[in-house]
């Protein structure tokens, strides 16, 4: 039985056989497959069964559904293929006992033997590069500087309250 495996960070290791003729896939708990995430939209997509074929439409979603770099309204997903929902990046894997073969993906750098040219590297899929759509990590410097403005006020008060009262203590 094939199933869908999220391979982002943070979502790792989720993963949903696709049992039914028709899966909803999406952000709220009312869906077949809920990836909590907020670049899928509340209802994203489904997948249907169609014999052999896993086909995938788009249930015109905020940030849309890609295989690969094509954004797709309805596709047919094959086994080892990305599919990219919003931000959220899953693979279709094929049942263990199909006597399909499936292809090998590479998630990371591959070490090529000498005398191989790329286009003979045919048992790989590349997986593209992904656009930016603001839902990137953020910088986390507002906290340390936040603390540093802190600790240099404290500093001057403390600094302000030792002078007064040194003077009004008659000091020299």
């Amino acid at each position: 039985m094939p199933k869908l495996v999220v391979l982002s960070e943070g979502l790792t290791g989720r993963a949903h056989e696709l049992k039914a003729e028709k899966t909803t896939i999406g952000r709220v708990e009312d869906n077949t497959f809920q990836i909590p995430h907020p670049s899928v939209s509340s209802h994203h997509a489904e997948i249907l069964l169609r014999g052999n074929e896993v086909l995938v439409r788009d249930l015109s979603s905020t940030n849309g559904s890609f295989i690969g770099d094509q954004p797709i309204t309805e596709a047919v997903l094959k086994p080892s293929q990305v599919l990219r929902l919003g931000q959220v990046e899953i693979r279709l894997e094929a049942d263990p006992s199909s006597t399909t073969k499936t292809k090998m993906v590479l998630d990371h750098t591959q070490i090529v033997p000498p005398g191989i040219k790329r286009d003979e590297l045919d048992q790989t899929v590349r997986v593209p590069a992904k656009p930016s759509t603001g839902f990137e990590k953020k910088s986390n410097k507002g906290p340390i500087i936040f603390i540093s403005a802190a600790v240099v006020v404290a500093l001057l008060i403390l600094l302000v309250l030792a002078k007064l009262l040194f003077f009004s203590s008659g000091g020299t």
